[in-house]
Parts: structure tokens; C-alpha cells; sequence
């Protein structure tokens, strides 16, 4: 794919944002509105366009890919972990903000944002890995993930399997339960879902113009500790995997190039949710989410570039 081609699908990807941006600032697009948008796409666009996104022809290499996935999902998952310590021990952050900045640097928006770029740029394939390597984030959201919330919050949650029963989960479930039996869905219901399905982008891309339509730029840009987030979450990171994905893939396959950008997202806006739902620091998660966002639009597009050139 060529630079050009790169830049003009992420250009009309993130001019998405826009009318979210217009409709914050407006008062036409209100909190209860922007929720009830989020829960069409997590309950109802969202898990069409996974499940769609998996009915595909059942081949060994997509299940040797998809232990492929796995493991450098989890390398990156440690190797976030260490940074995220050894980066708030040179701060000297205290105990609960260590715990919540390690969260959000670990998971990445791969689901509202790296779901949609990949859609755009590397068509149902794409969306195929970008859909598993989300889930693979969403099994440590509700595991591992959950118990960093719980140390930066004071509260004990407790780990449930009602965790796991989100449409998106469940969805993957379904999706790969028709793939690995090798079952198609009739075109009654597969053509309405993949209607359904294709909402996901501008939906996701307008939510995030909402919020990025609330943020006081004072807010946003005075907290220094934000940019060593972003830092790590924005450039580290994503060139530490590039260059091993370059080195282990030559020629950067599509699997690799799905990996190299669903791994330089922003900090996931499950950072404000749960901290919101816990009373932890939604401040400081929010500001982490919001200028990751904006910074991503920039970085994301490079790694996307970086991808298709090396």
C-alpha cells in the first residue's frame, strides 16, 4: 500500500472526529446521547463487525497466526509493565498512580480506534487479526488488568466470570466457533450484519470526537507526567515492536503490519471507565486517554507508513 494511499484512508478515518469535536462543543451532542451512541456500537456494531470479520475460509496458517499474535501481544503486554515501573520509579509517583499508569500503559484503544484503522487500511483480513489481538487485550483487562485497578483504587473488586460476558467477548467466542467449525452464515443474516458491522468506524470515530470535544486544553497539556506516558505509549513501545516484528517478519506480512499499529494506539478509554466506576484518579486517566488520542492521530499514521515502508 503506498504512503499516499496510508495518508488519505487515515485522513478520512480521523476527519470522522470532526462532527463529534462540533457536536460537543455545540451542546447538540450531550453525555447521555454520546453513552447511548458507545452502547450501540459495544452491544450491537461492534460485535457484528467481529463476527463478520471472522468468517473466514478455516486454514492452518491462520491458527499458526493466531499463536503468533498471542505471543507478542503478551511480550508487549511485559515489556510495557517494565517500563511503566522503572518510568513512575524515576518520577516518584506514588504507589496508586504506579499502578494506574501501568494499566494504561499496557492496554492500548485497540478496540474503538485500532479495529477501525485496520478495517480501513487492510480490509477483512486485517480486521480479523486487529479483532483477536483486542481480545487477547480484553482477557487481561479482566484478569491481570483488573487487578491494577483494584491496587490504584484502595477497593477490592474481586475477579468474576461476569467479567468475561461483554457482546464484544462473547462475540469472539461465536466468531471463532464458526471459523474453527468451518460454518458460513446464510446471506439473510450474514448481509445484515456486515451493514451493521460497517457502522463500527464512523460511530467510534464520532464518540471520540465527543470527548476530545470536552477537553480543556489547559487540562489536557499541564500535566508533564502525560508526556512521559505518551512517550513510552506512543513511540517507545511501538519502535521497540517494529523493530523486532521487522526482524522476526521480513517484509512485514499483513499479520505484522496489523500488529505494528494496533500496538502504537492510545491509552484504551477503559482507563477513565473503570477508574470512574472504581473512584480512582479519573482525572488522571482521562488526561493520559485524551492526549495519547490526539497525539495518536499523528504517530499512528507514521507507524502505519513505517509498516508498509521497512
Amino acid at each position: 500500500m503506498a504512503t499516499t494511499q496510508i495518508v488519505l484512508s487515515l485522513a478520512k478515518l480521523f476527519l470522522m472526529i470532526i462532527p463529534g469535536i462540533i457536536l460537543s462543543k455545540a451542546g447538540a451532542l450531550n453525555e447521555q446521547q454520546s453513552k447511548g451512541i458507545s452502547s450501540v456500537v459495544v452491544n450491537l456494531t461492534w460485535p457484528c463487525l467481529i463476527v463478520m470479520s471472522l468468517q473466514r475460509e478455516f486454514s492452518r496458517e491462520l491458527v499458526v497466526n493466531m499463536g503468533t499474535l498471542a505471543i507478542v501481544v503478551v511480550a508487549d503486554m511485559i515489556v510495557a509493565f517494565i517500563l511503566a515501573k522503572a518510568a513512575c520509579r524515576m518520577m516518584k509517583m506514588e504507589q496508586s498512580k504506579t499502578y494506574l499508569m501501568t494499566f494504561m500503559l499496557i492496554i492500548g484503544n485497540t478496540g474503538f480506534m485500532g479495529i477501525p484503522v485496520c478495517t480501513v487500511l487492510y480490509g477483512a483480513e486485517g480486521t480479523f487479526y486487529a479483532a483477536l489481538i483486542d481480545s487477547i487485550f480484553d482477557i487481561f483487562i479482566f484478569t491481570g488488568g483488573m487487578l491494577l485497578i483494584e491496587k490504584s483504587t484502595g477497593r477490592h473488586i474481586g475477579l468474576s466470570p461476569k467479567h468475561f460476558l461483554t457482546p464484544g467477548f462473547i462475540s469472539i467466542l461465536v466468531g471463532l466457533g464458526l471459523f474453527v467449525c468451518r460454518i458460513t452464515l446464510p446471506e439473510i443474516i450474514s448481509g445484515p450484519m456486515d451493514v451493521i458491522g460497517s457502522a463500527t468506524s464512523p460511530l467510534a470515530m464520532l464518540i471520540v470526537g465527543f470527548q476530545l470535544g470536552k477537553i480543556k486544553i489547559r487540562e489536557l497539556i499541564g500535566d508533564p507526567r502525560m508526556y512521559v506516558l505518551c512517550a513510552l505509549k506512543l513511540i517507545a513501545l511501538p519502535l521497540i515492536f517494529l523493530f523486532l516484528l521487522h526482524l522476526a517478519f521480513p517484509g512485514m506480512p499483513l499479520l505484522a503490519k496489523v500488529l505494528a499499529v494496533e500496538l502504537a494506539t492510545p491509552v484504551g478509554v477503559v482507563s477513565t471507565i473503570y477508574t470512574q466506576q472504581y473512584d480512582g484518579d479519573v482525572g488522571f486517566a482521562t488526561r493520559g486517554v485524551m492526549l495519547s488520542t490526539v497525539l495518536s492521530l499523528l504517530t499512528l499514521t507514521l507507524f502505519a507508513i513505517a509498516a508498509e515502508m521497512i
